[in-house]
């Protein structure tokens, strides 16, 4: 028995009947949180404008408070208070970048802790 021929979009099966593949199209998330292009956040100056365009409202604004906070507050030989300030907000970035995080969030405050 022969594999049936492709062309062009129609297989072609034993008896040569074109048959024509359907295209389908996934539905988009109903969340209404799409993924959004993951940016590269490889220095500081990255992560600030990570954060302006992809992070939650606020963010930036308390990134730039709680990173001279650390900053303030460290030894001049360790930074690692202000590189886990970083570290967190890089990581916020990834959250809001997750379709399925977004979802769970959106269905843990829509829910509202009811039993």
């Amino acid at each position: 028995m022969r594999c049936p021929s492709r062309l062009g979009g129609t297989i072609l099966g034993s008896g040569a009947t074109p048959v024509q593949q359907e295209q389908t199209m996934s539905a988009q998330p109903e969340h209404g949180w799409g993924t959004m292009p993951l940016p590269e956040i490889r220095t500081v100056d990255d992560l600030r404008s990570a954060l302006s365009r992809y992070g939650f409202p606020g963010d930036r604004e308390r990134f730039e408070e709680e990173l001279a906070a650390a900053i303030g507050a460290s030894p001049t030989n360790d930074f690692e208070g202000a590189a886990a300030v970083v570290r967190a907000y890089r990581h916020r970035i990834l959250i809001r970048n997750s379709p399925e995080i977004m979802a769970a969030l959106e269905d843990a405050r829509g829910g509202g802790g009811r039993a």
